[in-house]
């Protein structure tokens, strides 16, 4: 018994290369694309369309969106809608920066007061309401001898300056600051003892 064999011929053996060729071809590009897809997961976050000084109320007026892709690091930094209401800063952020979650306090536990300091050293240039200062105190002991320098409160809020009493030639410039609960007390021990109090200004985008 004879077997008959059906040779292909060499136009449809090209025709069958060619489209197994862009089969793969088309199999490739598909798992590119699906590879880019699930790694580019872009999603809208909120940065500061103002430069803001720390201790600034922060609303969502003040901030812009903007589609990125943070990667590992998305949970760092606010979202669209995530941002608390009555939330300050607790440091500056300048225009178009990405707002971190920890740079942020609620209402709830700010639990700062105004407090009226008098600055031993004249007041910084450009020292405004809105801006960051520390607050250093110099002891006097008993026999009426300096010590040390300490810093008594970091990072406190300038409310605002106070106008220079000028009938008082001696009178020291004053500063309303907000400052924690728990500083208070030692402020005012500071100031009841005569020591030497400082204001030094921090740097931040209120102070221009």
């Amino acid at each position: 018994m004879q077997i008959t064999r059906k040779l292909l011929s060499p136009q449809r053996k090209r025709f069958q290369k060619l489209l197994l060729a862009t089969f793969l071809i088309l199999v490739s590009m598909l798992a590119v694309v699906f590879v880019i897809q699930t790694n580019n997961k872009t999603e809208e976050y909120l940065i500061a369309a103002e430069d803001l000084p720390a201790g600034s109320t922060l609303a969502n007026s003040q901030a812009n969106l903007i589609a990125v892709n943070l990667g590992s690091s998305n949970s760092m930094y606010l979202r669209s809608g995530e941002l608390p209401v009555g939330s300050y800063l607790l440091g500056p952020i300048r225009a178009g920066q990405l707002i971190p979650r920890s740079m942020l306090a609620s209402a709830v536990i700010d639990s700062r007061v105004p407090v009226v300091v008098e600055s031993e050293m004249d007041l910084p240039t450009g020292l405004v309401g809105g801006a960051s200062v520390d607050v250093w105190v110099t002891p006097l002991d008993a026999e009426n001898n300096f010590g040390e320098p300490f810093g008594l409160v970091l990072g406190a809020e300038v409310a605002k300056v106070l106008e220079k009493n000028t009938m008082f030639a001696d009178s020291k410039p004053g500063v309303e600051l907000w400052v924690p609960t728990e500083a208070v007390g030692p402020i005012l021990q500071a100031k009841a003892s005569g020591a030497s109090i400082s204001l030094i200004l921090r740097p931040t985008f209120a102070d221009g």
